[in-house]
């Protein structure tokens, strides 16, 4: 499965949809500006209506997850606000969820990706070469108007050539996407794992931030590990 949510591109900048997924674990990332944030690790995530029903297939290359299920993206970090501090208890490992939210762009570095654009880039290249080439060894047999002429137009062949390159390139793009303003967040299914789960404290996320979701997160890693949360 392809690592860039691009489906999830269909709905960038547009209403916020309802989306159904699999909880995982929470971790920490870094925003743009620095700040150390926590986020959810959700898993197969599709569309779903407001009374949490599963939408129609909404294009035809959409993913199908391992049970043979159509979604829209395997995976999606999240980042944790009060309306999931606002959930009654805690998730664990298997927790399904559904919720509205909007779907934000962000630049991603991948190699990948910056060498299928290099590539491009450097087959443009190599026949813009060429075609240079062959009029060095062509233009001495135009004069005047006709080799003003000729040198326009091998000229425009090459210029051509670098546009289709760049729009290539575009096709190609550096971005990658996610939910985000997470809101009206519903719990389908606990899983049967009712040792100590607790319920989130938002105050006290706000009182002692990383001090707090630190121990959140580990509480929720550990479950993943043993199947028990201290």
């Amino acid at each position: 499965m392809s690592i860039q949510r691009v489906i999830l591109a269909d709905f960038y900048q547009q209403a916020p949809q309802y989306y159904h997924a699999t909880f995982d674990h929470l971790s920490h990332t870094k925003a743009v500006y620095g700040k150390t944030i926590p986020v959810a690790l959700l898993k197969n995530i599709y569309l779903v209506d407001s009374k949490d029903n599963r939408l129609a297939n909404i294009r035809e290359d959409t993913y199908i997850d391992q049970d043979g299920n159509p979604i829209i993206a395997d995976h999606c970090w999240v980042q944790l606000n009060q309306a999931w501090f606002n959930l009654p208890h805690e998730l664990l490992q298997g927790d399904e969820i559904y919720f509205k939210a909007e779907v934000e762009q962000y630049n991603i570095t991948r190699d990948d990706l910056a060498k299928k654009r290099k590539l491009i880039w450097e087959k443009a290249k190599q026949l813009n070469d060429g075609i240079y080439s062959a009029w060095q060894g062509s233009k001495h047999m135009y004069h005047g108007v006709q080799y003003q002429s000729a040198y326009e137009q091998m000229r425009s062949h090459i210029q051509a050539n670098n546009e289709m390159a760049r729009l290539q390139q575009q096709n190609i793009p550096m971005v990658d996407y996610t939910l985000t303003d997470l809101s009206d967040i519903q719990v389908i299914k606990y899983l049967n794992h009712t040792e100590r789960r607790i319920k989130y404290n938002y105050k006290q996320y706000l009182k002692q931030h990383l001090k707090y979701s630190g121990w959140l997160v580990a509480r929720s890693k550990s479950f993943t590990q043993t199947g028990r949360v201290f």
